[in-house]
């Protein structure tokens, strides 16, 4: 279970520094929220549909290396993109959230394979963990921010995705289940 809570905490810290960086480049809180939030979601779906063809915890990896430069990439891109158009860095922040997206639909559903092939009866209790720490990281993720900022966030975003690495190794160790 402290595989899915680890994403479950894990995305929302990765997600919401991230809006609240975007809010910036495109000028207003409720378009930024759509478009930020839509990328990562449509990526992330992606990420989950070809999850199977995909190395796990290379994802994961990535998902963890990812959210700590990001931050920098940003600071570098941000500047000349301020003068186009809205459309445009609409756009922008599509492609550049695409590839963390993406990396980050990876790990569920194939936690839940492997749950599923290992320990069935734990399915509804992977959701629930998923779920219920990815609400209270919504919040945990704001008072985080307050704190130490959302760079502070992120690099605990990326933790939790390095944690989940850790727990899918223990998750394989488990004998697969008979029949």
């Amino acid at each position: 279970m402290g595989y899915f809570g680890a994403l479950g905490l894990g995305y929302i810290l990765v997600e919401v520094p991230l809006l609240q960086q975007f809010i910036l480049f495109l000028d207003y809180p409720v378009h930024a929220f759509a478009v930020v939030v839509g990328a990562i979601l449509v990526a992330s779906g992606a990420g989950s549909l070809l999850s199977r063809h995909l190395p796990w915890r290379t994802a994961l990896t990535a998902t963890a290396v990812m959210a700590v430069l990001y931050p920098a990439l940003l600071r570098a891109v941000f500047g000349p993109g301020l003068g186009w158009p809205w459309s445009a860095r609409a756009a922008f922040t599509v492609l550049l959230l695409a590839p963390l997206g993406f990396s980050m639909g990876v790990g569920f559903p194939r936690g839940v394979t492997e749950t599923a092939r290992r320990r069935p009866g734990l399915i509804p209790w992977a959701w629930a963990v998923n779920g219920s720490l990815s609400v209270v990281s919504s919040v945990g993720a704001a008072l985080l921010a307050l704190s130490f900022g959302f760079r502070a966030v992120l690099l605990a975003g990326s933790f939790c995705y390095l944690v989940a690495v850790a727990s899918s190794t223990a998750l394989l160790r488990l004998p697969r289940r008979s029949g």
